[in-house]
């Protein structure tokens, strides 16, 4: 009975994150990788997400509030469930992004959360594919990124909510981002070709390793360009991850 509630625990959580974004309309983008790599001509790809792993470095005060900052290197495009093939990212020429939030935390029950209430996101693209951290548990301490080039950047932190939820031993974390009003530089254009309006909502969505204050966080992300979901969107998200913690408690009495 157990292992049943878990995999139902696990299968309603995957489903909850899946939904946040289900409401959005994603857009398919194509790149102009010709550009990242300064050839001569044009070399496009289409992709619908981009996915990489991360750092971050989070801190809470004493009333539970959390400042947090990540590093994102991008190593893949994925056009629908499949990978984009034979590509320059991650070969000749790198993407990479920083993002930062500030917010509050929570629990409810078995679930741990965190909200955010401000933030920023940015987006590079790194000529030389050399860009690194020289201490990869310090987001802060990029070598070789003198010549990088900014392509697109938020500052508005939208719907939002990074969850950690422990059932019988088994511990699950997810964190969904969106950033709305994203906006290309000059190069982000020449980079991204189509569509002609860029879409103005980014989502990153993931996993990561713990909550822990005392350890940088890490993890898997995707990034993926739509629309504004609807508002309703994240009040679904919360209310079902509490019904979860709720429904633990009551099979646990």
């Amino acid at each position: 009975m157990k292992m049943n509630t878990l995999v139902k625990s696990f299968a309603l959580t995957a489903a909850l994150a899946t939904s946040f974004t289900a409401s959005a309309e994603l857009i398919d983008i194509t790149v102009d990788e010709g550009y990242a790599t300064q050839s001569a001509s044009s070399d496009f790809v289409t992709l619908d997400k981009l996915n990489g792993g991360y750092v971050e470095q989070i801190s809470f005060d004493a009333a539970g509030n959390f400042a947090t900052s990540a590093f994102v290197s991008f190593g893949l495009f994925y056009d629908g469930s499949n990978t984009v093939k034979n590509v320059g990212l991650n070969n000749t020429y790198g993407l990479y992004a920083t993002f930062n939030a500030s917010g509050y935390s929570a629990s409810e029950g078995i679930v741990d959360y965190l909200v955010g209430e401000t933030g920023g996101f940015e987006l590079f693209l790194d000529l030389n594919n050399d860009t690194k951290l020289q201490d990869e548990s310090d987001v802060n301490s990029l070598e070789f990124d003198n010549d990088d080039v900014r392509l697109a950047f938020s500052n508005t932190l939208g719907d939002n909510l990074a969850t950690s939820t422990t059932i019988f031993g088994q511990t699950i974390n997810a964190v969904t981002l969106d950033f709305w009003n994203v906006a290309l530089t000059d190069e982000g254009e020449n980079y991204f070709v189509s569509p002609e309006l860029f879409p103005r909502v980014i989502t990153l969505t993931g996993d990561f390793d713990s909550l822990n204050p005392t350890e940088v966080v890490r993890g898997n992300i995707d990034v993926q360009f739509h629309e504004v979901p609807e508002p309703s969107t994240i009040a679904v998200l919360a209310l079902g991850l509490i019904g979860l913690g709720a429904s633990s408690r009551r099979k646990a009495k």
